[in-house]
């Protein structure tokens, strides 16, 4: 039952606000270091909504849920442009290379080969000097018992520990910075961040 509530982009941003993945987004955002006029490119953008903590850019968002695309149409698509589908190679080969791209909580719901192809497309899709930020629920070690039980209960699949996210990202990318996030009363759950650039 709570997992079909979450199809609705409401329900859906406000279990983001509670577990803190809003404050983990901000704080993926930051590490990104977006700049006006840039080209972002988000996949797995759900409903956006944290589309206004970017500056002004050039927007394009990813996701296969059409009602969250929807909604994010509603309210931001003056200002971007959103696809309800897959993000592929012939996209790819449509858009502008990004200066920034954001994968928010989308690896934990693809397997390693299903990660691999796609961090492969966005080491493809990334203009020289870009960077990219991805954020997932995580497990590890000495996690607080509280967030341990909101990761079990996570709708991803493939929820790694760090070492698992960060052997995905090194295979294609040289410089992969990273820390976890959350854990605390503001931010009951934890997050694995990280954010890469130099493909190799």
């Amino acid at each position: 039952m709570a997992l079909s509530i979450l199809g609705f982009p409401a329900a859906y941003v406000l279990s983001q606000r509670l577990v803190g993945a809003t404050d983990a987004r901000d704080q993926a955002i930051e590490a990104l270091e977006p700049a006006p006029g840039q080209r972002i490119l988000d996949i797995g953008c759900g409903p956006a909504y944290y589309f206004n903590r970017l500056p002004p850019c050039e927007y394009t968002g990813f996701d296969t849920d059409a009602s969250y695309i929807a909604d994010a149409t509603k309210r931001f698509g003056d200002r971007a442009r959103f696809y309800a589908e897959p993000y592929t190679e012939a996209r790819r080969q449509e858009l502008p290379p990004a200066d920034r791209i954001m994968l928010m909580g989308l690896l934990h719901h693809l397997d390693d080969a299903a990660c691999e192809g796609l961090i492969d497309l966005v080491a493809r899709s990334l203009a020289p000097k870009g960077r990219v930020a991805a954020l997932d629920t995580v497990l590890y070690d000495g996690q607080p018992a509280l967030a341990r039980l909101l990761a079990k209960n996570d709708r991803g699949d493939f929820i790694r520990r760090p070492e698992g996210f960060l052997a995905l990202a090194k295979k294609r990318f040289a410089n992969v910075e990273h820390r976890i996030l959350g854990g605390t009363w503001s931010m009951p759950s934890t997050f694995f961040l990280m954010v890469f650039s130099d493909p190799r």
